[in-house]
């Protein structure tokens, strides 16, 4: 169990009555849960679709799910003590159907003095599972933040993000260290442990980490920037600002959004294209003047002034 233990999930099972569900192919399903962010998953023996003569560890959830890439070790145990393994490494699972397969046995090869592996009449299998990366929308790989590292409990090199609250269920995100304390002062880059941090909202968390590892996502949306955005912002990231703020010059913002969200460069542009103060007065009022900052304030008292001059001129 060594080795499967270093993977997000994990487990062992004890198949009984072996000859009679290899004869009618009917091993139970064993549940394993939600993984990659996809419920259902489930675990059995079946036999090989392209070799009847021999079993296989077949993982799988019929629920809908896009391409993933995946890491599967199995085991099994002979009848001499020993355990056989095989480890698959970039396993992909289909969108449509199909799962993830594992070791096969030789069913001629049950009994065998050496290579046997029924035991008390069943057989007794172990599994490590991760999903390494996800398909999403236009066919772009996105990576797995669903779910712990890969032995992230040795290697203690995670950060994870937690939502909890009495209104939503738990939410988790898990990350590696590396990138975001290369990138941040925000995030220790002096601990050896594991970390935990609370998030105060999820609504984008995501995206903005993809983003941050480097997925470059062909989004038409405004909101899937800004709240990208304010994530890039608490947590120091100003890398993925940059790449934001560049993605956001094509889309049509308001002022007080650009306020909102901190965009300066981006207001400056926004107040030239104003043509009245009344214009300007009525943007300024879906804002919380108190929190703007400084530059942003002189910026719109200094458009303000000029437009009331502009306009009185006409």
């Amino acid at each position: 169990m060594d080795i499967c233990s270093e993977y997000a999930f994990n487990g062992e099972w004890f198949f009984e009555n072996a000859r009679e569900h290899i004869e009618r192919d009917d091993f139970p399903w064993i549940p394993i849960g939600t993984i990659g962010g996809i419920p259902g998953w489930h675990m059995r023996l079946k036999r090989n679709p392209f070799n009847d003569n021999k079993l296989i560890l077949f993982i799988y959830t019929s629920h809908e799910k896009p391409r993933l890439r995946c890491f599967l070790h199995s085991e099994y145990l002979r009848n001499d003590g020993a355990w056989e393994c095989l480890t698959k490494r970039a396993v992909f699972i289909r969108h449509d159907k199909g799962g993830g397969y594992g070791i096969d046995f030789n069913i001629d090869e049950m009994d065998d003095e050496n290579n046997g592996y029924l035991i008390n009449g069943g057989i007794k299998i172990e599994y490590g599972f991760q999903i390494e990366a996800i398909l999403g929308k236009n066919d772009i790989w996105t990576f797995n933040f669903h779910d712990p590292l890969f032995d992230c409990e040795y290697d203690e090199n995670m950060i994870s993000f937690v939502k909890n609250s009495e209104e939503d269920e738990m939410k988790l995100f898990h990350c590696h260290k590396q990138l975001l304390t290369f990138h941040s002062t925000y995030f220790d880059s002096d601990s050896n442990e594991n970390q935990m941090i609370e998030l105060t909202g999820s609504v984008g968390f995501h995206d903005f980490l993809q983003i941050s590892h480097g997925v470059r996502f062909l989004e038409t949306s405004k909101l899937f920037y800004l709240d990208a955005l304010k994530f890039a912002r608490k947590y120091k990231l100003f890398n993925v600002v940059h790449l934001v703020d560049e993605a956001l010059r094509s889309m049509d913002l308001t002022v007080s959004e650009a306020i909102k969200y901190g965009l300066n460069h981006r207001l400056a542009d926004l107040l030239n294209e104003m043509e009245t103060s009344e214009e300007l007065k009525e943007e300024l009022k879906k804002v919380n003047l108190d929190k703007i900052s400084g530059e942003m304030m002189k910026k719109c008292v200094k458009h303000f002034f000029q437009l009331v001059v502009q306009n009185k001129h006409l």
